[in-house]
């Protein structure tokens, strides 16, 4: 009885295309691509190759959001026509386009030489790329990340506190170094806190 009332609960969702996540997720591939890309002039050998392919794989992969799961025509009854277009979106459907844009992206930023809060607020763009490409895989709305908002808020607590490590040297001494730090212990407290506790429910 239970099962049966979650599939009915599940078809509004599955049968529903999201459209705006999917814009969302063309947006976030614009702005990840663009953000590690800038200043195009000042990256290392390569990077003119991987901007290439985080654009392809950064297309493919909405395209592959776009039209979805599907069956081919089998070869005896399909067209040539038809078959070379089964065959085009074979390679779209299955390919994980999605990880080599971030992977892609994650090189174009490497040969950049950034400061660590541009790699940081890229890494938290990239999280929302990744989550966003994954609700509109299982067809749901933002509302199921719900349970995992204490996970999800530490990880970027961590981020950030990673990048206040990291921009620590290059920080002048005197009081503003010793108030960072104290701003980091807090920092990686707080994010102790929320992981903690949804880690000991998940035991249970």
């Amino acid at each position: 009885m239970i099962a049966s009332s979650h599939q009915a609960d599940s078809r509004p969702i599955a049968a529903s295309r999201p459209w705006r996540t999917i814009a969302s997720v063309a947006v976030l591939v614009g702005l990840c691509v663009g953000w590690a890309a800038l200043p195009l002039s000042g990256g290392g050998a390569g990077t003119r190759f991987f901007l290439v392919v985080a654009i392809g794989c950064g297309i493919l992969s909405v395209a592959q959001l776009l039209v979805g799961p599907g069956q081919p025509t089998e070869a005896a009854l399909g067209s040539l026509v038809k078959r070379t277009t089964d065959y085009l979106l074979t390679i779209v459907r299955g390919l994980p386009w999605a990880e080599a844009m971030a992977v892609s992206v994650l090189l174009l930023e490497v040969l950049h030489r950034s400061r660590p809060w541009h790699t940081g607020l890229l890494g938290v763009w990239l999280l929302g790329y990744l989550l966003a490409v994954h609700l509109v895989e299982i067809r749901a709305g933002a509302g199921i990340l719900r349970a995992q908002l204490p996970l999800i808020a530490s990880g970027i607590g961590l981020s950030a506190l990673a990048v206040v490590v990291a921009e620590l040297p290059a920080l002048p001494g005197g009081v503003l170094s010793p108030v960072i730090r104290v701003i980091a212990a807090a920092a990686l407290i707080v994010a102790g806190g929320l992981t903690i506790p949804w880690w000991l429910r998940r035991s249970r």
